[in-house]
């Protein structure tokens, strides 16, 4: 009888162990659940804003200086 005790003793402590991981398990699930959720809200709310573009900078115009006049040549 003591060794079906024992390995009744040792089933319950199994049990208990078990229970104890398929509660981390149960806890990481939900974590990577909202961490996914989260992570698709914002890929979503990224998809939907417009592209913000930089404001281009406008060049000042260079004022040209005009062509020295060359004197007409005679012939």
């Amino acid at each position: 009888m003591k060794k079906l005790e024992k390995m009744l003793s040792d089933l319950q402590k199994m049990y208990v162990k078990r229970s104890a991981l398929d509660k981390q398990i149960a806890s990481a699930e939900t974590k990577l659940v909202a961490e996914a959720k989260a992570a698709a809200k914002s890929a979503v709310s990224n998809a939907k804003k417009p592209a913000v573009k930089k404001p281009v900078a406008k060049k000042k115009p260079v004022a040209k200086k005009p062509a020295p006049k060359k004197p007409p040549v005679k012939k």
